[in-house]
């Protein structure tokens, strides 16, 4: 660890003192410099640890996006239902601590006995080669959505509950609740919780969504 020039000055002056001092035990000197070594290392450390710790924030956290929903058919797709089948996703919008952004979304959505319900699925399955180039990788499986400014940082998303609401033939809403898990850049240690509100055009794929939580980063 670098000393400050402080340190140095005093590391000089206790060498002149050494010199000057030549009837002080050479093993008592040796050890006093080994134990201000020491101690200047561990006031460093913990100097360094407490404004780590200062670092990391709660602050809100938003998001809006415009975004493009496709479609895939999903495992054991019936094409007469029309399901199971994936809605991936990307938008462009901005985000609170990233300004202009970019979101990727994954979605399986299946019918079942209480309707239509969807699950988060992961990013990777469908975006993982454009993530990749971007320089976004390690992405977990249970990372269902992502954003990212494209310059390196980016905020992942895990999905923890979905409502999806058929309101016409053009327009379906949802909202989500989802846990921030990590991400990259600034955000490789973020952790929080969110909400998220928004709709889409199942014909054309047209929509739009919204983000707002708290986040730790």
């Amino acid at each position: 660890m670098k000393k400050s020039m402080w340190s140095k000055m005093g590391s000089m002056s206790l060498a002149g003192s050494i010199l000057i001092a030549s009837c002080a035990p050479l093993t008592e000197e040796a050890m006093s410099v080994e134990q201000a070594i020491v101690q200047e290392q561990v006031i460093n450390e913990a100097t360094s640890t407490d404004l780590n710790a200062r670092k990391a924030a709660e602050r809100n956290y938003f998001e809006r996006f415009e975004n493009q929903i496709g479609f895939r058919p999903g495992p054991g797709f019936d094409p007469i239902s029309g399901f199971p089948a994936y809605y991936p996703g990307s938008g462009i919008g901005n985000s609170s601590h990233m300004g202009k952004a970019y979101s990727f979304l994954n979605q399986l959505a299946s019918l079942g006995t209480d309707g239509l319900g969807t699950v988060g699925a992961p990013i990777v399955d469908i975006y993982g080669e454009e993530l990749e180039k971007m320089g976004l990788t390690g992405i977990p499986n249970e990372v269902s959505s992502l954003t990212t400014d494209g310059k390196g940082n980016s905020v992942w998303f895990k999905n923890i509950q979905n409502i999806v609401v058929p309101t016409s033939e053009t327009r379906m809403d949802f909202q989500a609740e989802v846990e921030i898990i990590g991400g990259t850049g600034k955000f490789k240690k973020a952790k929080g919780t969110a909400l998220v509100e928004g709709y889409f055009n199942p014909i054309n794929g047209a929509g739009m969504s919204t983000i707002q939580g708290r986040i730790e980063f």
